[in-house]
C-alpha cells in the first residue's frame, strides 16, 4: 500500500485541441495531454503545420514543426526534458534564471533594439478594448458554457510615408463555471506556471496571453512583417478583462489587417529569425496591388479543452522512457 500512495501523485490532467490559421502561411493543428503535479508538468503533443509557399516551407522548418513529442518540466531538477517520439530520443535542457548585465548584449539583441526604434515613426491614432457579456449559453464537452466577446481595435500611422492601417482582434471565449473540480484544477494549474516564472525571473499572466492568442499573434507578426500590433494600458486592459467569469473551454479568435495610402518603402526587418521570415514573407508576397479582403482574417486561431480535472498521476509519466537515448 505504501509504494502503491508513493507512486501515485495528486495533480491534474487536461486535454485541447487547437488549429490556427495563418491566410498566407499555412494551417496550424494540434492535440496535447498536459499533466501536472507539483513541481512537475508533462505536455504530449501532436501537432502537424501545413505550409504555403516559401515562408510557409520555412516556418515548419524553425518555427511550427510537425511531430509526435513530449515535453518534461521538472523544477526540482530544474531540467526540461524535450522528447522525440518517433526517433525515441530525448534531451536535458537547463532551467536558467533570465538575468541581463549591461555591456553584454548579443549581436540579437542589439538588432532588435535597432529595428525597434525605426518602429518610432508609428503613431497609434485609435485604440479600444472591449469585453462583452453576450448572454449566450450553451454545453461544450459536456462543460456548461457562456460566451464573451472580446473587441481589440488599433487604427495606426506611418508617419514618414503617410500610410494607415487597421487592425482588429475579434475573440469568442466560452467560459465554464468555477466548480471545486475546476478551481482544484486552475490553482494546480497557475500555481505551476507562477513557479516556473519565478524560477526564470519573469511576471507572467499566462491565462490572459493564452485567451487573447498573443503568442500566436506574435508569430503571425514576425511571419508577415506586420507594421504594427495591438497593444494596450495595463489599466483599462485589466478591468474589461474581469468581466470574464470563469475558466476558458473554448477560444476563438480573428485578427484582420488592413493598409492603404502611403509611399512604398523597402525596410530592414531586423535581425533574427523573425525579422529574415519577415523579409522573406514580404518578398514572397510581393507588391501586389490586390489589397486583401477586409472580411477575411489573416489569421485565426481556436482552441478547445476536451478534458479538465483532477487525478492522481503516477510518477512513471514525469520520466522519460527508458528505452529513449538522450542526445547530447
Amino acid at each position: 500500500i505504501l509504494l502503491l500512495t508513493n507512486s501515485l501523485w495528486a495533480g491534474v490532467v487536461k486535454k485541447d485541441k487547437s488549429e490556427i490559421n495563418f491566410a498566407k502561411f499555412g494551417t496550424f493543428k494540434s492535440e496535447e495531454i498536459v499533466k501536472i503535479s507539483g513541481m512537475k508538468k508533462v505536455v504530449e503533443s501532436n501537432s502537424n503545420f501545413k505550409g504555403k509557399g516559401i515562408v510557409g516551407k520555412l516556418a515548419g522548418k524553425f518555427a511550427l514543426s510537425s511531430g509526435n513529442t513530449g515535453e518534461i518540466i521538472d523544477l526540482n531538477a530544474m531540467s526540461i526534458y524535450e522528447i522525440d517520439h518517433k526517433k525515441k530520443e530525448y534531451k536535458i535542457l537547463p532551467i536558467e534564471k533570465i538575468s541581463y548585465e549591461p555591456g553584454k548584449e548579443d549581436e540579437a539583441q542589439f538588432e532588435e533594439t535597432e529595428y525597434e526604434s525605426k518602429e518610432s515613426n508609428i503613431k497609434i491614432t485609435r485604440n479600444e478594448f472591449t469585453v462583452e457579456d453576450t448572454g449566450e449559453s450553451k454545453t461544450i464537452n459536456n462543460f456548461p458554457a457562456k460566451k464573451y466577446l472580446v473587441t481589440w481595435i488599433t487604427e495606426w500611422e506611418d508617419t514618414s510615408t503617410g500610410e494607415k492601417g487597421t487592425t482588429r482582434l475579434l475573440t469568442d471565449v466560452w467560459t465554464t463555471p468555477l466548480t471545486d473540480d475546476i478551481k482544484q484544477c486552475k490553482e494546480e494549474e497557475i500555481g505551476f506556471s507562477r513557479e516556473y516564472m519565478q524560477k526564470i525571473g519573469l511576471d507572467f499572466d499566462k491565462m490572459q496571453s493564452d485567451i487573447l492568442g498573443t503568442n500566436w499573434l506574435s508569430i503571425f507578426s514576425q511571419l508577415s512583417g506586420e507594421r504594427a500590433q495591438p497593444h494596450q494600458e495595463t489599466g483599462t486592459f485589466t478591468q474589461e478583462m474581469k468581466k470574464i467569469q470563469g475558466y476558458p473551454i473554448v477560444i476563438d479568435g480573428k485578427f484582420y489587417s488592413t493598409q492603404e495610402g502611403g509611399q512604398a518603402e523597402e525596410e530592414d526587418t531586423g535581425g533574427g529569425l523573425g525579422g529574415r521570415l519577415g523579409g522573406l514573407a514580404k518578398k514572397a508576397i510581393g507588391k501586389k496591388s490586390d489589397k486583401p479582403d477586409a472580411n477575411e482574417p489573416s489569421f485565426s486561431y481556436y482552441t478547445e479543452i476536451l478534458e479538465f480535472r483532477p487525478e492522481n498521476i503516477e510518477e512513471i509519466n514525469f520520466q522519460v522512457p527508458s528505452n529513449y537515448k538522450k542526445k547530447s
